[in-house]
């Protein structure tokens, strides 16, 4: 969902005279999804009850599994029409298999700025017999997209890396047919992560209503600790880490609303619980109905936020047509 920052401790030191490009390149061939730093002991999405209730926000309430079928289902033909698709930042392929399951299109183009990323894709797609999907190494920022070849144009936790947003929207624009398709799945909360004090309270408030024994480590370096601090991020951090980190998030919908006409914006929550549960995501479990409880009080706390407007979504789902 989102490619986020939660594996620093796995982050390799940079220097002044290296290029960001290649440091984000190098993050996400190691990072990237399945890693260690996506299990559901670590990371906040990865939990099945949070997952259940994410997509229930994604899909506005439908009765779609995934935010993939219900953008497919609801905006794109249903009568087995396909498509010519592109996937920006594809990493390691899980979207476009989901789309090719769904006989989603005849041909789907995906890239990505990770080579370890796009290898796993290519090979992940051959396994189940993907041969309409075409990979390549390209970083979108640097490259045009064909015009007027696509009908649809996804972004997978991937939108959130572009420094060039305007850039990059306008050749989407114009790599879309008239009537195609922009889909994405994205975080637009705070730059960098860097949260105002009023999220920065409500996170660690919250943190502090959870019992200790749910707050033993799974993070590599505290493993088994309890933490008594919420592991909030460090924006200098972040950005020595992978520099395209949410390196212009909250200017996401703005940008998109000057070249696209957005359809819907499904909120999908995620301001508190992204960071408050990163690392000890693993305590809440299902056969644990105490667990479950704990975390529908921060499901509610989180809601409740969000519907009276202290807090903006920091996850959206968005479906738009080009202007």
């Amino acid at each position: 969902m989102l490619k986020k920052l939660f594996n620093r401790l796995g982050g390799h030191a940079t220097s002044a005279y290296e290029d960001p490009k290649e440091i984000t390149a190098n993050h996400w061939s190691e990072n990237m999804a399945g890693s260690d730093a996506f299990s559901p002991q670590v990371y906040w999405l990865a939990v099945p009850e949070i997952q259940k209730r994410f997509c229930q926000r994604a899909c506005r309430g439908s009765d779609y599994p995934t935010w993939v079928e219900y953008c497919v289902g609801t905006f794109l033909n249903s009568d087995g029409a396909v498509f010519n698709m592109l996937s920006i930042g594809c990493g390691s392929g899980a979207l476009e298999r989901d789309l090719f399951r769904l006989n989603a299109f005849h041909h789907c183009d995906g890239i990505d700025i990770a080579p370890a990323a796009i290898e796993t894709a290519i090979r992940e797609a051959v396994a189940i017999g993907a041969r309409s999907i075409d990979y390549r190494v390209e970083d979108v920022e640097k490259t045009d997209l064909p015009a007027g070849r696509y009908d649809a144009v996804w972004f997978n936790g991937s939108l959130h890396h572009i420094r060039e947003l305007e850039v990059v929207c306008e050749r989407v624009r114009r790599s879309l047919k008239p009537t195609g398709w922009l889909f994405f799945n994205e975080y637009v909360g705070a730059n960098h992560f860097g949260f105002g004090p009023p999220q920065v309270a409500a996170i660690t408030h919250a943190f502090a209503l959870i019992p200790e024994r749910y707050r033993v480590s799974f993070a590599r370096g505290s493993f088994g600790q309890i933490q008594h601090v919420v592991p909030l991020p460090d924006p200098i951090e972040v950005v020595r880490t992978d520099p395209s980190e949410a390196v212009r998030s909250q200017d996401i919908l703005n940008v998109v609303n000057d070249y696209f006409d957005i359809k819907t914006i499904n909120p999908c929550g995620g301001s508190l619980l992204q960071f408050l549960l990163h690392g000890i995501a693993g305590n809440f479990r299902q056969e644990d109905p105490h667990s479950m409880r704990l975390l529908q009080m921060l499901f509610d706390i989180e809601d409740g936020l969000i519907e009276s407007e202290a807090l903006k979504s920091d996850f959206v789902v968005v479906a738009a047509k080009p202007l």
